[in-house]
């Protein structure tokens, strides 16, 4: 089974809370590796895809989940599974390939369709890269045979 990221933080941070005992926020950020605004949204995820009720304590910067909703001990366990699971068939160190350095990298915004972005994950995967670099190699081995089609075409 392979896990995305934000599948994997939305787990640990139920795992974490399920037991129903308040949790330092910090203790989950660390657990989780994120940032405040990213635990912020993982426990709006969890409390409305899993209709959890979840308490957040000012006096002792901790959240506590009052109300499990769909998260029933059996999800709860197969939440575990899965996760083991996936760290059993992911190396176990990740190393991190995002360039910051805008001079290297430019952001853009694709549509594709899902039949493609499948495609693309499927390489990045087999090739243990991200998926910027599997487009970036699709693009740089194709753009030059549509440039050679679209001369070829004009020609015409």
């Amino acid at each position: 089974m392979h896990l995305s990221t934000r599948q994997i933080r939305l787990y640990k941070l139920a795992l974490l809370l399920g037991a129903g005992k308040p949790v330092l926020a910090t203790d989950i950020i660390a657990e989780l590796a994120c940032s405040d605004p990213t635990l912020t949204r993982a426990l709006k995820e969890l409390r409305e895809s899993w209709h959890a009720e979840i308490k957040y304590s000012k006096a002792s910067h901790s959240y506590q989940m009052t109300a499990t909703g769909l998260l029933d001990k059996k999800t709860l366990r197969r939440m575990n599974e899965d996760l083991e699971e996936n760290a059993a068939t992911k190396p176990t160190e990740t190393v991190s390939r995002v360039f910051l350095d805008k001079d290297k990298k430019k952001a853009v915004s694709l549509s594709l369709r899902m039949s493609l972005l499948r495609k693309i994950d499927q390489l990045s995967y087999r090739l243990e890269i991200t998926r910027s670099e599997a487009m970036e190699m699709v693009i740089a081995q194709g753009i030059d045979d549509v440039l050679r089609q679209v001369k070829t075409d004009k020609k015409e």
